[in-house]
């Protein structure tokens, strides 16, 4: 049986200098029998909105797939949180490879395609959500019963053990929008929370875009020319030699494949008034002093570990292998 999914996502391939790896993500969903993909929704997150809504436009067609994409607004989920985070909006210097694209008119807004989809599939439909959650917030205040209507989502966010990626504290998606993430993780919907702790364990190699590099095809070609400035100006100089890491795809692969994961049940809440530590995704297993005093009830399902090498063979086949013989 196949899972009816909506993916969330910030997707920057296209956008030199913006992370790519949400694209691989979505071609694994596309290349997946288990996964129904009933729409796609872009949100400000890597890239400026309307930059990711024309990268996913630009993907879809390419594969001539018959996937709607809706776009989310610019800004965040809280006007004051908008201030400190305006600069996400718009990054004009960034070169674009892929061509923008206005979405028509009478196109719903992407929260209200997550809204509406999600009622009219109640009890059916995931999200899997792989860039910052002001969408899902904002789906949840055009329809306040919509808890009751999403099946579960499947989430790349925060940090449980380990530090950030962009602040000591915080891990990007969350750090981008604390206050959608706290929305959305107090809805009373059941969540995944695929956090720093596992992600950091994937890799896509230079080699693996070489390799894909070799093709002539167009479309691989466009690969190459998106992932390779990402791979040289990433601050984390470790991925120059060891790669990116793959956060989104193992997400995905996660929503359809949770055995390759160990998880753990916590109450997972997020900071969105500390000076320092804006966005930190704060994991309570119940393991804390006062966790053990208070035992509040867990609302999520935390990866903790993952089958490393079961998650690169699925990589493999799905994605690596689909561009090389492209």
């Amino acid at each position: 049986m196949t899972r009816k999914i909506i993916i969330d996502t910030d997707p920057a391939m296209g956008t030199k200098g913006g992370d790519p790896e949400d694209c691989f993500a979505i071609m694994l969903a596309m290349n997946s029998p288990e996964l129904e993909i009933l729409g796609i929704t872009t949100v400000q997150g890597n890239v400026p909105v309307e930059r990711g809504f024309s990268n996913a436009k630009y993907l879809i067609d390419s594969f001539q797939k018959d996937i709607p994409v809706h776009t989310g607004v610019p800004g965040t989920y809280d006007i004051e949180r908008n201030e400190k985070r305006k600069w996400l909006s718009e990054r004009k210097e960034m070169e674009q490879l892929t061509p923008m694209i206005e979405p028509a008119e009478n196109d719903l807004s992407a929260p209200s395609f997550i809204a509406k989809t999600c009622v009219e599939h109640s009890g059916e439909i995931e999200l899997i959500t792989i860039g910052p959650l002001t969408n899902v917030a904002k789906a949840i205040d055009e329809d306040p019963d919509l808890s009751k209507h999403i099946k579960k989502i499947t989430m790349m966010a925060g940090a449980a053990k380990v530090p950030g990626n962009v602040t000591p504290a915080a891990e990007f998606n969350v750090w981008a929008d604390p206050e959608s993430a706290a929305k959305v993780f107090s809805a009373g919907i059941d969540f995944t929370l695929v956090p720093l702790d596992v992600c950091h364990k994937t890799r896509f190699s230079r080699k693996q875009l070489e390799s894909i590099g070799k093709n002539k095809h167009p479309f691989c070609q466009f690969v190459n020319e998106s992932v390779d400035p990402w791979l040289k100006i990433n601050p984390n100089h470790n991925i120059i030699d060891q790669g990116l890491h793959l956060y989104d795809s193992l997400a995905v692969a996660l929503s359809f494949s949770p055995e390759l994961a160990k998880f753990k049940k916590a109450y997972v809440t997020v900071e969105t008034k500390g000076e320092y530590t804006d966005g930190e995704t704060v994991c309570e297993f119940n393991e804390s002093i006062m966790g053990q005093v208070f035992k509040p009830k867990p609302n999520a399902e935390v990866a903790l570990d993952i089958d490393v090498e079961g998650f690169n063979k699925l990589f493999e086949e799905r994605v690596l292998n689909y561009l090389i013989n492209l």
